[in-house]
């Protein structure tokens, strides 16, 4: 079936349509938001009596998927970069600093808070994001009158500026091995797993797109981790936790479980579907780690990574062990998936003293950050069928970027891709569609 009459075309002077980079792609979109068809230079052109919209001098590209961000943080962001007197300046103590701003947070401040989040997420391009959501409970960890009271403001948030969402849902249950919730982490945790797959089951009945996150193995004990992956897999649910983001955390599983963290996550059955679980970070891995998580996917947070001095994520190996490595904003210090993408190959470039380590089959590395940036990320939240790539029968979910930049001039065409996604940034970024509406 052919567009519609109520379609409109939309023209630009470059962009990836179904993951080939064309000059003066277009696309016809019905009334609903859905291509219906699309074409560049040297096909066939759509119906002439369709209304046209020529976006300009841009790029057109699919809308990027954000696959790991904490909507919340970004409320401290610029406010954990000075040193005090006996501050170690790791990631633990950047931890009770975000610990302390999570305790003032009230249901308003919560959706406040995430809604600017997800407008900057819009202007930069990112037209999905999976939102790791575990704030969930008073400061003092007795639930709200509604149990998902702050989930609802996420999603009402996400809603207000017209992002896609896939909430997912964290399990915390304690602070380590043989260790209660501390006082300030007490709102992250449910009563018991039983308690939090009924919030769980609740947000189903309510048709919200979802995915489980057990928190991290040091929050979650063993029993509780299996009956959160047996939920996932009876119901088709994406499966994301925390993995090796810190040395402390393998030290800790090994003296908990005599194993890498991997190695529990896979032993409990996360690995069991195809590209079912996504690791976030996953920087402290080794190689039979990687070995482990192939066919799955591992979300890499490089800004996030280089704020709180994690280290990097061996993307490299990662890649080679048939890992899908996608893109998340995190802390959401850097809200910018350009950026993201190109400091994962810059990481790489540094440890490897290399360059060009992330580059595709075909030995192009433009159109490889880019996949992260979009269908890595779409296949992560269990969306890939639908996001992250511009094509008949999917949602108009895209973004331009403004060749009239300074940033563009003498860059040639087939070079404008390569030149975005490794060395510019979101700031060109000139229009976004959510569903065929304009946003951003």
């Amino acid at each position: 079936m052919g567009p519609a009459s109520s379609s409109i075309v939309y023209r630009a002077a470059h962009g990836v349509i179904e993951g080939r980079w064309v000059d003066e792609p277009w696309l016809a979109v019905d009334e609903g938001g859905t291509i219906t068809a699309l074409g560049h230079a040297g096909q066939a052109e759509p119906p002439a009596e369709l209304l046209q919209r020529d976006l300009g001098p841009v790029m057109l590209l699919p809308g990027m998927v954000d696959a790991h961000s904490h909507a919340f943080q970004r409320a401290i962001r610029g406010a954990t970069h000075r040193r005090g007197a006996h501050d170690p300046s790791s990631f633990w103590s950047w931890r009770e600093a975000m610990y302390a701003r999570a305790q003032t947070l009230d249901p308003e401040g919560v959706h406040a808070i995430t809604r600017q989040a997800f407008a900057e997420m819009l202007r930069a391009g990112i037209t999905c994001v999976g939102e790791f959501h575990y704030l969930h409970h008073q400061p003092d960890g007795r639930p709200y009158a509604d149990p998902n009271e702050l989930s609802a403001q996420v999603l009402r948030a996400a809603a207000e500026v017209g992002i896609r969402v896939v909430l997912l849902q964290v399990l915390y249950l304690r602070a380590g091995h043989g260790q209660p919730a501390l006082p300030e982490q007490r709102r992250f945790c449910d009563a018991d797993v039983d308690a939090y797959l009924r919030r769980v089951d609740d947000l189903r009945s309510r048709g919200v797109p979802l995915g489980l996150a057990p928190h991290s193995v040091r929050a979650v004990p063993r029993p509780a981790l299996l009956e959160a992956i047996r939920y996932a897999h009876a119901h088709g649910l994406p499966l994301h936790a925390h993995l090796s983001e810190q040395p402390r955390e393998n030290e800790e599983c090994r003296a908990e479980h005599g194993v890498t963290p991997t190695r529990l996550l896979v032993d409990a059955g996360a690995c069991e579907r195809a590209r079912g679980l996504t690791a976030v970070h996953a920087v402290h891995t080794t190689a039979e780690d990687h070995r482990l998580l192939a066919g799955q996917h591992v979300c890499a947070c490089p800004t996030t990574e280089a704020d709180l001095g994690d280290g990097i994520v061996p993307a490299v190996e990662l890649r080679d062990a048939g890992v899908e490595v996608a893109l998340g904003s995190d802390s959401n210090a850097v809200i910018d998936l350009v950026q993201e993408a190109r400091l994962l190959e810059m990481d790489e470039r540094l440890r490897g003293q290399a360059r060009l380590r992330l580059c595709d089959e075909r030995g192009r590395l433009g159109p490889a950050l880019l996949h992260a940036a979009t269908e890595a990320g779409a296949s992560a939240l269990g969306q890939s069928a639908t996001l992250g790539r511009l094509g008949v029968g999917r949602p108009f979910d895209a973004l331009t970027v403004g060749l009239d930049d300074p940033f563009f001039e003498g860059i040639a065409s087939d070079h404008l891709l390569d030149a975005l996604m490794c060395a510019g940034t979101a700031r060109a970024v000139r229009h976004v569609f959510v569903g065929g509406q304009a946003r951003g």
